[in-house]
Parts: structure tokens; sequence; C-alpha cells
């Protein structure tokens, strides 16, 4: 009982620090570490995607990561295009907007709905545009 308090205040005290309302979402994301694109052995990772805010995001992933990593992160969200630097939503499952942004390891979990997988935490810190 006493340990699930402490997981309970734990992950209220993350809302309280958050800055900016997060939004679920469940897509699949692409993923490398930004050091294995600089070494061009840039192999891409999945993972799923938890939530996402303007700051940040969250998503599932079978393997741990480094505090402080660095990932390159690509997103694609159907129904939606980016065009001229503006999202617009067609509704339109085959429209994939993409999104790309850099983005630092902040905090890392073993998820409580899947203990063989773990929840990264990523703050961005920019976007890739093409």
């Amino acid at each position: 009982m006493e340990e699930h308090m402490v997981e309970q205040s734990k992950a209220e005290s993350m809302e309280d620090r958050r800055q900016h309302e997060r939004c679920p979402k469940n897509l699949a994301i692409r993923y490398v570490p930004l050091e294995d694109l600089m070494r061009k052995a840039s192999r891409r990772k999945d993972g799923e995607l938890l939530d996402i805010a303007a700051g940040g995001l969250c998503f599932l992933t079978d393997e741990t990561l480094a505090l402080g990593s660095q990932l390159v992160v690509v997103l694609e969200f159907p129904g939606w295009l980016a065009q001229d630097g503006q999202w617009i939503a067609t509704k339109q499952e085959e429209d994939k907007g993409v999104l790309q942004v850099v983005g630092m390891v902040v905090w890392v979990a073993v998820s409580q709905t899947y203990p063989d997988k773990y929840e990264i935490g990523l703050q961005f810190s920019g976007i890739i545009t093409t």
C-alpha cells in the first residue's frame, strides 16, 4: 500500500512540473540516437507514442535508453498534411503529416502496463525541417 502511495505521489509531482498539456496519442514512431546518425550507423528503431505535448513526448520501446541521450524521432500523423509551415487536417487516412524532432531523454521507467517494455520521456530540443 505504501509503495503505491509513493508511485502516486511521483506521478502527481510529474503532472505538477509539466509546462504543457499532454494529448494522448497511440501512433507508431521511429527513432535513432543522434550519436548513431553521426557515426552513420543509423538503424532506426520502433516505438509507440503514448502522449505528446508542445514540450516533449512519451513513448514505449523494447529497450532502455540512457538519460541525456539525444534522439531523432520521426512521427507520422495520418489524416494531416504539413504545408508551408502549417498543419492541415485532411481527415484522409492516406495523407500523412511527417514531423521530425530532436530531443533529450529526461526520464526512463519500466512500463507498468507492459513490464517487458520501457516508457521514455523525451524533451524536445528542435525540429528538423526538410
